[in-house]
């Protein structure tokens, strides 16, 4: 199921202009930057990690690497780097201790305790070297490092990716919250309020973790900011969700609360948490992202949703029965156009007991119990569909065929209460359907009516045989009127 836009999309024009474009571009431009501009980051790291243990740089800072995490009270990831270096994992050990800068500041001030004079210079060239080296790597260029944050990482750290499976995660767990976001707030504020979630998410993160040094990187952040927008604009407020029915071979509509949504955000943290970056507490991003985009979703209610939400009460129930009333039409359509006809029926019943005088509602149920005329049910069912009000000439010549079936199946005019039989006369003569109405009128003048509404539908009827030039015809009714009006 999929949440869609607080807006009515009804046709393809207003469908393709709330697709989320903004989301769905960003994503494919992190997929491109992935698979050209880091295609080679992972083999160029293993250079740079072979380099860096060819150049001797390894063997001067290993030992006192492990000694100084014993010494900081960091045994347990002296422990895990000892492991991995017997497991010939030379990566994960670069990684961990050739990007440390407390160790490298820590060598700066205390290296000649470790080295002598020769030592000290060639690990200061190397050093130099490494990094030039390193700066060429993307995710050290352009990601985000706690310790040393430049202003563009903060908004360029969430375009690069670990790998193609942290971009996949990011944008499946995307994928239900973009339609009914974007699509109601727009592309524009879709775009300014996610990446300055972005930021703030960044910013968070360096002022919690500023110990980390590992470059933070991937979307996952980003995709927790647009949920935390989500969450942030409709709350427990109730939506249309959109989904395939498999029996009736067709898409329907189900309103649910929005929220119903909100626990695939711990996807998240638990990908990231199960190795799916190598950036330290990448939680702590993801829930700043999460808070930040609730927080500054709300600028976009003035001009969007806002006209909702400054309604009364009353006037929410009603829209929110409009689209119960829409979504049990559409079921109850869709059943019958698949032969379940019970199951249209159940929901034509539902229609009426939000709106009793829908008239299409009215008209579905009357074809399904039309199986059984003889019924009571049908009869009542006949009686309030042709008494129904109607929207245009569409629905009252829908009314006109099942006046015509009706009398097919009954018979006897008489059937028809009297102000049933009157506004029925008025409707027909409107679409100069003669022939019914002077059919009723005649029916009627047998029976002595004679009241006012009556007068006046013979009127409108005699009006309606002068447009088709029956002279004769349009005299009677205008005389029967008349005769009415005499006997008040």
């Amino acid at each position: 199921m999929l949440p869609m836009p607080e807006s009515t999309l009804e046709d393809k024009k207003a469908v393709i202009k709330s697709l989320p474009l903004f989301c769905l571009t960003i994503f494919l431009a992190y997929l491109a930057i992935f698979l050209i501009y880091q295609k080679d980051e992972r083999s160029d790291q293993i250079a740079l990690a072979n380099w860096y243990q060819q150049s001797g740089l390894f063997e001067l800072e290993w030992e006192n690497y492990i000694s100084w995490l014993r010494i900081s009270g960091q045994s347990a990831k002296s422990t895990t780097l000892e492991t991995a270096k017997n497991n010939n994992d030379a990566l994960t050990v670069f990684r961990a201790m050739a990007f440390d800068p407390s160790f490298e500041r820590e060598n700066r001030i205390r290296g000649d305790q470790y080295w002598n004079s020769d030592q000290r210079l060639k690990w200061e060239e190397t050093r130099r070297q490494f990094a030039e080296r390193a700066g060429q790597l993307p995710s050290v260029r352009f990601g985000l490092n706690p310790q040393s944050p430049r202003p563009s990482t903060y908004l360029t750290w969430h375009f690069l990716h670990e790998s193609i499976l942290q971009w996949l995660v990011a944008l499946l767990v995307l994928v239900p919250f973009a339609w009914a976001l974007e699509g109601t707030i727009g592309n524009i504020r879709m775009a300014s309020l996610w990446l300055g979630s972005g930021v703030v998410a960044a910013l968070s993160y360096v002022a919690i973790v500023p110990s980390a040094y590992t470059s933070l990187i991937g979307a996952t952040a980003l995709t927790s900011s647009a949920i935390g927008m989500y969450l942030g604009l409709f709350a427990l407020k109730k939506i249309d969700f959109i989904y395939f029915h498999p029996k009736n071979k067709a898409f329907q509509r189900i309103a649910l609360p929005a929220a119903i949504l909100a626990p695939l955000w711990f996807i998240l943290p638990l990908y990231e948490f199960y190795g799916g970056s190598s950036a330290e507490h990448t939680w702590v991003a993801q829930l700043a992202g999460l808070i930040a985009g609730a927080a500054l979703v709300q600028l976009a209610r003035p001009s969007t949703v806002g006209e909702e939400d400054v309604n009364t009460d009353a006037a929410d129930e009603q829209s929110r029965k409009e689209r119960q009333l829409k979504l049990q039409l559409t079921s109850a359509w869709t059943s019958m156009s698949a032969l379940a006809f019970r199951d249209a029926e159940t929901a034509f019943l539902n229609a009426l007991t939000l709106h009793p005088d829908n008239f299409s509602a009215l008209s579905g149920l009357y074809h399904i119990q039309k199986i059984t005329p003889q019924t009571d049910t049908f009869r009542v069912t006949a009686e309030r569909t042709l008494s129904a009000p109607v929207a245009d000439d569409g629905e009252s010549r829908q009314q006109l065929a099942i006046y015509r079936d009706y009398r097919k199946k009954l018979g006897d005019l008489e059937e028809l209460p009297e102000d049933i039989a009157v506004h029925l006369i008025i409707r027909f003569a409107r679409l100069n359907e003669v022939k019914e109405a002077e059919e009723i009128a005649l029916s009627l003048q047998q029976q002595k009516v004679k009241s006012t509404l009556f007068e006046n539908a013979l009127t409108s009827l005699s009006q309606a045989f002068g447009r088709q030039n029956n002279d004769n015809k349009a005299a009677k009714m205008a005389s029967m009127a008349e005769n009415i009006q005499a006997r008040q």
